[in-house]
C-alpha cells in the first residue's frame, strides 16, 4: 500500500479534530512496532469525499486476488484480479487480503476486517454489507484490529474502548467471534464468553490473557486459581501458598519464578 510497511495492525486514535469544514482523523499502522507509522486523513465534516475512479497510484501488485490502488481524492480502493474491475468501496487505510480471504481497513474513524464480498465486521460480531448508496451511512467498526495469530488456530484480536467499558473479542478465520467456555478440570459448556474488558493477542502457542484468565484458542478459558488447582491435581506442582500470585504475571500469563516440581 504505497510506501506503507506490511500491515499487521491498524488502530484509530480516539481524537477527531474539526477544522473549518474538515474532519482530521489519525490512524496508526503496526502500533508499538519498529515499523509503526502514523496516518493523517482529512475528510469532509460530514460524509465522505465525492467518489473518484481516477487512479493516481497503481504501483501495487495483485495479492490473493486483489490489488490496492489510490484514487485522486486520496482514498484507497481495490481492483479485482479476475475481471480487472475497480470496486466501489473506498477506505482511509487498507491492507492486502491475506490467505484467509480477509483484509484490514480503516474508514471514518473505525477499523475492521472485510471479506472478499466487502462485508465488514461490526461491533456485534456480524459481517455486514456497507450501505454505499447512503451518503452519510456510518462505518461502524472497531478502534483496533490485529493480524491473525501464527498458531495452529489463527485468531485476531479486535478491540474498542471508545465507550465507558472496553471490549475485546477474537475473530476467527471462519468469519465469527471465537466462543470460550470455562475449564476448571472439566469444560463447563453452560454458556460461552465472546467479549472481554481487556485482552492480549494470541501467541504462537495458542494462548492469550483476558480479564485475568488464560485463554486457549481451542475455545476454553481457565482462571489463575483453577490453573493452580489443575496443576496440583495432575502432579505438575506441589501445593503452594496463597502468595503464589506473586510469582505469576496475570498480564502476560508468564511464571516469574520456577515452581518446585512434585517428586511424589
Amino acid at each position: 500500500m504505497g510506501n506503507f510497511p506490511k500491515i499487521n495492525s491498524i488502530v484509530h486514535s480516539s481524537c477527531i479534530l474539526i477544522r473549518g469544514n474538515q474532519r482530521i482523523l489519525y490512524y496508526e499502522i503496526n502500533e508499538g512496532k519498529k515499523d509503526a507509522i502514523g496516518v493523517r486523513v482529512s475528510l469532509p465534516e460530514f460524509g465522505r469525499p465525492k467518489i473518484s475512479s481516477e487512479i493516481i497510484d497503481n504501483s501495487n501488485v495483485f495479492i490473493n486476488g486483489f490489488k490496492i490502488v489510490q484514487t485522486s481524492n486520496n482514498e484507497y480502493a481495490y481492483i479485482r484480479q479476475s475481471d480487472s474491475l475497480l470496486l466501489p468501496f473506498r477506505y482511509d487505510v487498507a491492507s492486502d487480503f491475506n490467505e484467509y480471504g480477509f483484509a484490514m481497513v480503516g474508514k471514518d474513524g473505525s477499523v475492521s476486517w472485510i471479506d472478499t464480498s466487502f462485508r465488514y465486521l461490526n461491533l456485534q460480531g456480524d459481517m455486514i454489507e456497507e450501505e454505499l448508496e447512503k451518503r452519510y451511512a456510518k462505518f461502524r467498526g472497531w478502534q483496533g484490529v490485529s493480524s491473525f495469530s501464527k498458531g495452529s488456530i489463527p485468531l485476531s484480536r479486535v478491540y474498542d474502548d471508545r465507550n465507558t467499558h472496553g471490549k475485546v473479542s477474537y475473530f476467527g478465520i471462519n468469519g465469527k467471534f471465537k466462543e470460550f467456555y470455562q475449564y476448571n478440570g472439566e469444560i463447563d459448556d453452560s454458556f460461552s464468553i465472546m467479549s472481554f474488558n481487556q485482552g492480549t493477542n494470541f501467541d504462537e502457542n495458542n494462548r492469550a490473557i483476558a480479564d485475568g484468565n488464560m485463554l486457549f484458542a481451542k475455545g476454553y478459558y481457565s482462571s489463575y486459581d483453577d490453573l493452580i488447582k489443575i496443576c496440583e491435581q495432575k502432579g505438575f506442582i506441589t501445593a503452594i501458598s496463597k502468595d503464589a500470585d506473586k510469582c505469576f504475571d496475570k498480564e502476560t500469563g508468564r511464571v516469574l519464578i520456577k515452581l518446585k516440581p512434585n517428586n511424589n
